[in-house]
C-alpha cells in the first residue's frame, strides 16, 4: 500500500496491544470511571480478550508516521 501523504509504499504487519487491552475510538478519551461505550462519537474497533494481545492487521509510513488500519 502507499502512503496516503507521500506515496512511498507502507510496512506491512500488526497494531496491537498490551494483554487484556482492546481498541476503540471516540470524539475524546474518557475518564477511568466513565463507561467508555458512553463517550461522544465511540466506535469499538475490536473486542476485549482476557489474557490475550489484541490485534490487526495495519500498514505503517515510517517517514510521515502515519498509520492505516481496517476494522
Amino acid at each position: 500500500m502507499k502512503c496516503p501523504h507521500c506515496g512511498k509504499e507502507m510496512k506491512e504487519g500488526y497494531l496491537f496491544t498490551s494483554k487484556d487491552g482492546a481498541f476503540s475510538f471516540a470524539e475524546e478519551v474518557p475518564g477511568v470511571f466513565t463507561n467508555a461505550s458512553k463517550a461522544p462519537g465511540f466506535v469499538k474497533i475490536t473486542p476485549l480478550k482476557a489474557s490475550h494481545r489484541v490485534n490487526m492487521k495495519a500498514e505503517l509510513c515510517e517517514a510521515c508516521r502515519v498509520g492505516v488500519f481496517r476494522y
